[in-house]
């Protein structure tokens, strides 16, 4: 009796002990290619003066997504140590800089095309989530470009212009406006 009342102890704390598998949501290649940089990539726009602007991608990470982990990686950290509790899918990010400025933009992509793009600078930042795309067909710049994303908020109070931009799969970042500060894409 002793040894079967040992071995069923023993079961049980064997099974309490076991790490459950988590499932995690898989990003497919059409989803990871929303976001078409690549790294060590450079990318040119024209800002609100004429001047020519390069940024650069200086990151370019695949991995378990959680929200902590996220905001880590838009600041410079580490993103290759999710907290497993609060995984639920994997995402990529990439991250493009411009030195003479110090800003840089930030694009993520998770599952279902659910997008992420945070711009940082010295006067704020500024992050909008939605899903791409939308099939909308936009001229800039004298560039007809198919597949566009438009997102375009004033203020409610004010009439203000608090943010404009344009986003394509193919092309990346075509447009953007903040206060005022703006970024155009040369092909």
């Amino acid at each position: 009796m002793k040894k079967l009342l040992i071995l069923g102890m023993t079961l049980l704390m064997m099974s309490s002990c076991v790490k459950h598998a988590q499932v995690y949501l898989l990003l497919s290649e059409e989803e990871a290619a929303a976001i078409p940089y690549q790294m060590g990539q450079t990318v040119k726009f024209l800002n609100q003066n004429g001047d020519t602007v390069t940024y650069e991608v200086t990151r370019e990470d695949t991995y378990p997504y959680n929200y902590e982990q996220y905001i880590n990686a838009i600041h410079g950290g580490d993103v290759m140590h999710p907290a497993p509790h609060s995984t639920e899918c994997y995402a990529r990010t990439v991250i493009l800089y411009e030195q003479s400025y110090a800003n840089h933009m930030c694009f993520t992509v998770k599952p279902g095309k659910e997008f992420s793009f945070y711009f940082i600078s010295n006067e704020g930042e500024l992050n909008l989530d939605m899903y791409l795309p939308s099939v909308s067909s936009y001229t800039i710049n004298g560039i007809d470009y198919e597949h566009v994303h438009h997102e375009i908020l004033y203020s409610q109070y004010t009439g203000e212009l608090l943010y404009d931009w344009y986003y394509n799969e193919e092309f990346g970042l075509l447009y953007f406006e903040k206060g005022d500060f703006s970024l155009t894409r040369i092909p």
